[in-house]
């Protein structure tokens, strides 16, 4: 009763507390469940608890602007959320993250947002129907639709004055790889760098773990089935993960030879990844759009990768990468992050390492 009596200055410290507890992981279903009538008192513990584990961590938490974007033949908008939450830049770097990854995907986010602030570039988190659990019944073309919609919406705000420049974490590098040949010229244009982090083959990956039943090449050739049969958007018997379900197409594009997803695979010719990878240069991107200013591309790896099989020489996929991109002398550049997991997870070193190395290629511009 004490409790529900201060409920107004109740309230007051739950909006105060609730970016702290976003920072943390906490969500708002949560947020109410613990402020439910029945357990005012325990929950203003709880929070009170997770505020202050909060305000310890050594990463501060984001603030921003949450907005719809929306091309008119969508049923619905997407969402982006922007940082800072009021700024003055024209220059915009977007980040995509990998599959159900969406928001603050990566434990660096937070600290390449601050970074980019420092030297006049807003970041910017889209979240597209790829999100999360939605890329089994997605692909690489539609994110790359609603990623060249989201610059066209940041371009026409800004009346035309816009800069960007891509950071893609895993299949979110295959993302940007897509975008920067599929878009339109006059928005490839405005981009002027791509980081690609993690930059993994999906389909090398199902190496690391055993097929010992077989089940992944059945699932495979059931899809592939489909596909043939014009049915790649039915979804298969088996969920990707035990918990996506997955369409036909996407699971062939991912586990099979060759798909939309399968641009970084080390067992490619040096000719089939420079049919990939060629137009991520700035010879590349001038062959289809002439007036483009430049590009850089920096193909970013993770030494200790756990999703990159024993048998992938990594230093010599980083040369033939830059290779396919068109060399240094056309933007292209590659480097390894010793000992690093996949997401810069471990050692606490390598995220601040790729922070450094996204805001050199930036500087370069």
């Amino acid at each position: 009763q004490e409790s529900l009596r201060r409920l107004p200055w109740c309230t007051v410290c739950m909006y105060a507390t609730r970016e702290r507890l976003l920072a943390v992981g906490v969500t708002a279903a949560m947020v109410g469940a613990l402020l439910s009538r029945r357990r005012v008192a325990q929950g203003l513990l709880a929070l009170s608890r997770l505020a202050s584990s909060a305000a310890a961590s050594p990463t501060a938490p984001l603030s921003g602007c949450l907005y719809r974007y929306k091309h008119p033949s969508w049923p619905a908008p997407l969402q982006a959320f922007e940082s800072p939450a009021a700024h003055a830049h024209r220059k915009y770097c977007v980040y995509i993250g990998g599959l159900t990854d969406g928001l603050l995907a990566c434990t660096y986010v937070e600290a390449l947002g601050a970074a980019l602030d420092e030297r006049g570039w807003s970041l910017v988190q889209p979240v597209l129907s790829s999100s999360y659990a939605g890329f089994g019944c997605s692909s690489l073309q539609r994110d790359a639709d609603e990623l060249a919609q989201l610059l066209r919406h940041i371009a026409d705000r800004e009346e035309g004055d816009a800069e960007f420049a891509l950071v893609g974490h895993s299949t979110g590098c295959q993302d940007a790889v897509t975008l920067l040949r599929t878009a339109p010229p006059e928005l490839r244009c405005r981009v002027r760098a791509a980081v690609l982090q993690a930059p993994v083959s999906d389909r090398e990956s199902q190496t690391v773990e055993q097929d010992s039943d077989g089940s992944r090449g059945r699932l495979l050739a059931e899809a592939e089935a489909k596909v043939a049969a014009g049915e790649g958007e039915a979804l298969l018997s088996q969920k990707y993960y035990g918990f996506v379900p997955i369409s036909a197409s996407r699971f062939a594009s991912l586990v099979g030879r060759d798909g939309p997803d399968d641009l970084f695979s080390s067992d490619f010719t040096d000719e089939q990844l420079a049919a990939k990878l060629g137009h991520m240069g700035v010879a590349g991107q001038r062959a289809t759009a002439p007036s483009h200013p430049g590009l850089r591309t920096l193909f970013c790896f993770s030494g200790g990768d756990e999703y990159v099989p024993p048998s992938v020489d990594v230093p010599l996929l980083a040369r033939r990468f830059v290779a396919a991109a068109g060399g240094a002398e056309n933007g292209a550049s590659a480097l390894i992050l010793a000992g690093a997991s996949h997401n810069l997870a471990k050692p606490p070193r390598a995220a601040g390492e790729f922070v450094a190395a996204v805001c050199r290629t930036l500087d370069e511009i």
